[in-house]
């Protein structure tokens, strides 16, 4: 299969919407500020692939100026979109953004993929050097996941939204579902806010990697008032790994990253901590409810990964209702080859003011290539199966006001 680079398929897809661009101004001229895909040619049957008809509108909204790219009640089937600079999409009430179900309709790209690059799947949203985007509902993005959760796919299955290299982006209102991967993956990009959306496919469905939210390598990060149903990690912060620690251009940090007054259901994780990830920093999850059998907090290292330092990290006054654990320190995640240097970090996390029904309190753990310092539990008061706190190999671990079963633990 050949394969191109993402800058190319922009370029392509510019040149591509010129002629469209000048026969068709005056008709768009009316409104010159907002473009109905149902109106260009793009038809809600639910059956017709639009991919051709959606992304010839994006690129004329992109040639008038800028503006927004409306996608009006119906179900539209599309393959992969690319966004461009100035234009922004609306899905109104009803409005169904559908996959198609033939991979062949997401190219296969020189993209970024847990924590490399590589010849991957494009999403069915794309968006690369585009600041100041907006994505807004109410409207539905649906992956049709169910026909690749289970199917052969050759270099992946397709995301929801891939962004990246951007600032200044807002994500709200919008219904992610289904998807046949990652739902909503940010990468190097600054300046983000989700709020107000649902990330989920049905309850009881086997749906592989179907991580709600991917932060990789992204700074001042706002996720609120969002709901997740998901099955694999809800919120989950990112960077290189092993393979892509040479590659250009390097991985930021994450920084600066709230997570505030969401619902989790559903999930192998509320908030993860890598598996693939170099430096997290500074990082608050509040004001929040997770239920289900899912960790609250989930740290993954890799011990293949050097230099893994994550500090700063406070999650406070959650209410739980599940079988979980609050905390999963997983330091052998991905991997158990031997560790290489240099050693690795995980410094200053407050976990306070806790209240609910859950399973344990979980497990904190070093290993011998990771220094673990500076854990603080504080204001815990917990109903739980499971009464013990796993710690080994942590320095500086301090319980203050946790009770467990009505019993407090020793401080």
């Amino acid at each position: 299969m050949t394969t191109k680079t993402l800058g190319d398929l922009f370029i392509c897809a510019v040149f591509a919407g010129a002629s469209f661009a000048i026969s068709y101004s005056p008709v768009f001229g009316a409104d010159s500020a907002r473009f109905d895909i149902s109106q260009h040619g793009a038809i809600s049957d639910g059956t017709t692939v639009n991919t051709k008809a959606i992304q010839t509108v994006i690129d004329q909204c992109e040639a008038a100026g800028g503006g927004t790219v409306v996608v009006p009640k119906g179900e539209f089937v599309t393959g992969s979109l690319f966004l461009k600079p100035s234009v922004n999409l609306e899905l109104l009430d009803g409005a169904v953004l559908e996959g198609s179900i033939d991979i062949n309709d997401y190219p296969v790209m020189y993209t970024r993929f847990e924590g490399h690059f590589e010849e991957w799947r494009m999403g069915l949203l794309n968006a690369e050097k585009t600041d100041h985007l907006h994505i807004t509902g109410p409207g539905t993005l649906d992956g049709s996941g169910a026909s690749f959760w289970k199917a052969s796919t050759p270099n992946g299955r397709p995301r929801l939204c891939f962004f990246c290299d951007s600032s200044d982006v807002t994500v709200s209102g919008v219904h992610f579902k289904n998807s046949a991967s990652w739902n909503l993956h940010f990468y190097n990009c600054k300046d983000i806010t989700v709020e107000d959306s649902r990330f989920e496919i049905p309850k009881d469905t086997k749906g592989p990697s179907t991580d709600g939210t991917d932060v990789d390598s992204c700074q001042n990060v706002t996720i609120r008032g969002c709901f997740y149903s998901v099955d694999d990690d809800c919120v989950c912060l990112k960077g290189n790994r092993y393979d892509g620690l040479s590659q250009k251009p390097s991985s930021p940090p994450v920084d600066h990253v709230h997570i505030t007054d969401c619902i989790f259901e559903r999930g192998m994780g509320a908030l993860s901590l890598g598996t693939e990830a170099t430096q997290i920093h500074d990082i608050e999850f509040d004001n929040s409810t997770v239920t289900g059998k899912m960790p609250m907090l989930r740290v993954k290292m890799r011990p293949d990964t050097p230099g893994q330092d994550y500090e700063n990290v406070r999650v406070h006054d959650i209410k739980l209702d599940g079988k979980g654990l609050v905390l999963s320190f997983e330091l052998t995640h991905g991997t158990k080859v031997p560790p290489q240097p240099p050693r690795s970090v995980i410094r200053n996390i407050t976990v306070s003011d806790i209240t609910g029904t859950y399973g344990s309190l979980g497990k904190i753990a070093g290993n011998d290539n990771t220094d673990v310092s500076d854990i603080s539990l504080v204001n815990i008061n917990l109903t739980a199966n499971n009464t013990e706190l796993n710690s080994t190999g942590v320095s500086g671990l301090s319980l203050e006001n946790v009770i467990v079963n009505g019993t407090p633990m020793p401080e």
